[in-house]
């Protein structure tokens, strides 16, 4: 393992253009093995010929999304109740997302307020202060039911599952560098946390686009203005891995934000403040270490006002 601090390098889509070969090569990631979680792209796990095209190192799949199957197809009591845990998070969105549209519909209305300054200010704050609790509070709720599903179905409770987090830690042996695919975030983030990754993977170089780098946060938020049934207001869905803390990364801004909307970036930046909120397009590359920024291309944060200004590197 590297005596330095790991690499994070965070990417946007790798799509219409990649940047992933050129991004590794200029962050210094080195030569060595690399694995490689694509649990994102469900069936098509370990279809990874592409990435091989773009970059030198001998890469492995690790593929947590068939071990997950196979887990599940072994162990009929654990599957059940993984079924039953999901039914109950879908069903915890939900109420979460009902709640949420009322007031965030207040919280926009009031930014657009005009009137005595000083009143407008104070209820700015108390409608984005009840944002917050409500993440809060759903944040609380879904960790209770990953902590009723715990109690039952662990390592010590379940010799299959204690044998697949074994191998996996078995097949990181021998490597500094992990690489995480885009794909389906909510899918991705179940096989890690079923998996208990998140202490392995804080000790190695991560390379993560899209939802793979998502999950690196502290907090997963799921957001789209241009959705063909209409807009969806920003989300939580749950805590991240906690590996890239104090930010919320934004896939794809460009094309899932009315960017042009301050009020609605406004609400975005102040809600989820004092993380960070950086988007990650296609072409982008944001390079950490350490906590610090050490170099960044096509990477936004979005201010207080509402305005998209480019990430400075430290």
């Amino acid at each position: 393992m590297n005596a330095r601090a790991p690499l994070r390098l965070l990417l946007g889509p790798q799509r219409p253009v990649v940047n992933l070969g050129k991004a590794m090569t200029a962050a210094g990631v080195g030569d060595g093995r690399i694995a490689v979680i694509s649990a994102a792209w469900q069936e098509a796990e370990g279809d990874i010929d592409d990435i091989r095209a773009l970059v030198d190192n001998e890469l492995y799949d690790l593929p947590l999304y068939r071990r997950a199957e196979a887990l599940f197809a072994a162990d009929k009591p654990l599957h059940e109740a993984y079924r039953n845990r999901q039914d109950q998070l879908i069903e915890q969105q939900n109420m979460y997302r009902l709640r949420l549209r009322q007031l965030t519909i207040a919280a926009r209305e009031i930014l657009r307020a005009e009137g005595n300054a000083a009143a407008i200010a104070e209820e700015r704050r108390h409608a984005i202060s009840q944002l917050r609790a409500l993440d809060r509070h759903h944040l609380r709720q879904i960790n209770k039911i990953y902590e009723r599903f715990g109690e039952f179905f662990d390592t010590d409770r379940s010799r299959l599952l204690a044998e697949h987090i074994a191998a996996i830690e078995h097949d990181l042996d021998g490597s500094n560098t992990v690489l995480i695919t885009g794909g389906n975030v909510v899918v991705l983030m179940n096989r890690l946390q079923l998996f208990g990754l998140g202490p392995a993977l804080g000790r190695m170089n991560i390379v993560g686009w899209s939802a793979g780098a998502m999950v690196l946060c502290d907090r997963i938020v799921l957001f789209h203005d241009r959705m063909p049934q209409g807009r969806r207001d920003p989300e939580v869905m749950c805590d991240g891995l906690g590996i890239v803390p104090g930010t919320v990364l934004l896939p794809n801004a460009k094309n899932r934000l009315r960017t042009r909307e301050t009020v609605r970036s406004s609400l975005f930046s102040r809600r989820f403040a004092p993380a960070t909120c950086l988007t990650l397009d296609n072409e982008s590359m944001l390079l950490m270490q350490d906590g610090k920024v050490r170099d960044s291309e096509s990477v936004r944060h979005i201010a207080r006002d509402g305005k998209f200004a480019r990430v400075k590197v430290a």
